[in-house]
Protein backbone atom coordinates (compact mmCIF):
# COMPACT_ATOMS: atom_id res chain seq x y z
CA UNK A 1 0.00 0.00 0.00
CA UNK A 2 0.84 3.60 -0.31
CA UNK A 3 1.57 3.84 3.75
CA UNK A 4 4.81 1.71 2.84
CA UNK A 5 6.58 4.51 0.54
CA UNK A 6 9.54 6.50 1.25
CA UNK A 7 8.67 9.64 -0.38
CA UNK A 8 8.50 13.64 -0.32
CA UNK A 9 5.18 15.23 0.62
CA UNK A 10 4.89 18.26 -1.10
CA UNK A 11 2.78 20.97 -0.32
CA UNK A 12 3.35 24.39 -2.86
CA UNK A 13 7.11 24.94 -1.91
CA UNK A 14 6.80 22.89 1.30
CA UNK A 15 8.53 19.49 1.07
CA UNK A 16 7.77 17.07 4.13
CA UNK A 17 9.18 13.26 4.21
CA UNK A 18 6.81 9.86 4.37
CA UNK A 19 9.61 7.48 6.29
CA UNK A 20 7.44 4.42 6.93
CA UNK A 21 10.75 2.54 7.61
CA UNK A 22 10.78 4.44 11.09
CA UNK A 23 7.65 2.83 12.91
CA UNK A 24 7.01 -0.51 10.25
CA UNK A 25 6.13 -2.52 13.90
CA UNK A 26 3.24 -0.54 14.36
CA UNK A 27 1.75 -2.29 10.96
CA UNK A 28 2.82 -5.69 12.01
CA UNK A 29 6.19 -5.61 9.65
CA UNK A 30 9.13 -6.45 10.73
CA UNK A 31 11.74 -3.89 11.71
CA UNK A 32 14.68 -2.84 9.66
CA UNK A 33 17.32 -0.44 10.47
CA UNK A 34 15.35 3.26 8.81
CA UNK A 35 17.82 4.96 6.13
CA UNK A 36 18.89 8.66 6.94
CA UNK A 37 16.39 10.89 6.76
CA UNK A 38 16.83 12.75 3.29
CA UNK A 39 18.22 16.92 3.17
CA UNK A 40 15.63 18.57 2.10
CA UNK A 41 14.93 20.18 5.34
CA UNK A 42 17.37 23.16 5.05
CA UNK A 43 16.07 24.09 1.77
CA UNK A 44 12.57 24.50 2.15
CA UNK A 45 11.72 25.70 5.39
CA UNK A 46 11.81 28.99 7.22
CA UNK A 47 10.29 30.15 3.81
CA UNK A 48 8.37 33.40 4.25
CA UNK A 49 5.50 32.93 1.31
CA UNK A 50 4.55 36.29 1.66
CA UNK A 51 7.76 36.42 -1.46
CA UNK A 52 5.60 35.68 -3.99
CA UNK A 53 7.55 33.10 -5.42
CA UNK A 54 5.51 30.55 -7.95
CA UNK A 55 8.13 29.00 -9.66
CA UNK A 56 7.52 25.16 -7.44
CA UNK A 57 7.29 22.78 -10.12
CA UNK A 58 10.66 23.92 -11.25
CA UNK A 59 12.28 24.22 -7.59
CA UNK A 60 10.91 21.47 -6.66
CA UNK A 61 11.78 19.46 -9.87
CA UNK A 62 13.51 16.63 -8.18
CA UNK A 63 10.81 16.25 -5.46
CA UNK A 64 8.20 15.66 -7.94
CA UNK A 65 10.39 13.38 -9.66
CA UNK A 66 10.80 11.43 -6.42
CA UNK A 67 6.85 11.51 -6.25
CA UNK A 68 5.83 9.96 -9.38
CA UNK A 69 8.61 7.40 -9.59
CA UNK A 70 7.27 6.73 -5.94
CA UNK A 71 6.44 2.83 -6.24
CA UNK A 72 10.04 2.26 -6.45
CA UNK A 73 10.30 3.63 -3.03
CA UNK A 74 8.20 0.92 -1.37
CA UNK A 75 9.60 -0.53 2.11
CA UNK A 76 9.66 -4.20 2.05
CA UNK A 77 9.71 -6.29 4.81
CA UNK A 78 7.98 -9.35 6.11
CA UNK A 79 5.41 -9.94 8.89
CA UNK A 80 6.51 -9.41 12.15
CA UNK A 81 5.96 -12.92 13.99
CA UNK A 82 6.65 -12.91 17.95
CA UNK A 83 8.66 -10.49 19.64
CA UNK A 84 11.88 -8.73 18.35
CA UNK A 85 14.66 -10.94 19.78
CA UNK A 86 17.25 -8.66 22.31
CA UNK A 87 20.02 -9.06 19.69
CA UNK A 88 17.75 -7.84 16.58
CA UNK A 89 20.15 -5.84 14.53
CA UNK A 90 17.40 -3.03 14.89
CA UNK A 91 17.27 -3.10 18.59
CA UNK A 92 20.97 -3.23 19.24
CA UNK A 93 21.38 0.06 17.32
CA UNK A 94 18.02 1.66 19.01
CA UNK A 95 20.40 1.13 22.41
CA UNK A 96 23.18 3.08 20.79
CA UNK A 97 21.59 5.60 19.48
CA UNK A 98 18.52 6.44 21.41
CA UNK A 99 17.44 7.48 24.99
CA UNK A 100 15.40 4.00 26.30
CA UNK A 101 14.13 5.57 29.61
CA UNK A 102 11.93 8.22 30.03
CA UNK A 103 11.30 7.69 33.89
CA UNK A 104 13.44 6.34 36.84
CA UNK A 105 10.69 3.43 36.79
CA UNK A 106 11.49 2.52 32.80
CA UNK A 107 15.31 2.28 33.98
CA UNK A 108 15.25 0.43 36.68
CA UNK A 109 12.82 -1.99 34.36
CA UNK A 110 15.35 -1.46 31.49
CA UNK A 111 18.71 -1.95 33.41
CA UNK A 112 17.07 -5.23 35.03
CA UNK A 113 16.51 -6.67 31.45
CA UNK A 114 19.69 -5.76 30.11
CA UNK A 115 21.23 -7.68 32.95
CA UNK A 116 19.15 -10.82 32.80
CA UNK A 117 19.97 -10.71 28.60
CA UNK A 118 23.48 -10.20 29.59
CA UNK A 119 23.92 -12.95 32.02
CA UNK A 120 21.86 -15.26 29.73
CA UNK A 121 24.38 -14.50 26.94
CA UNK A 122 27.46 -15.54 29.83
CA UNK A 123 25.92 -18.82 29.68
CA UNK A 124 24.86 -19.35 26.29
CA UNK A 125 28.41 -18.32 25.32
CA UNK A 126 27.33 -15.47 23.12
CA UNK A 127 28.70 -12.75 25.36
CA UNK A 128 31.82 -10.86 24.80
CA UNK A 129 33.74 -8.19 26.71
CA UNK A 130 33.37 -5.90 24.11
CA UNK A 131 30.08 -5.65 24.60
CA UNK A 132 28.97 -2.73 26.81
CA UNK A 133 27.01 -2.85 29.92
Amino acid sequence: GQWCTRVPLICFGTVEWHLPDRCLRQFGREQCIPLEVPDSQKAFHGRDRRQGTRDWPLKLEKFITMWANRQMQDIVTPAQVGRMGYHDPYLDRYRQTSVRYMTPEGAADGALADGIEQIKDMTTGEWSWEMKM
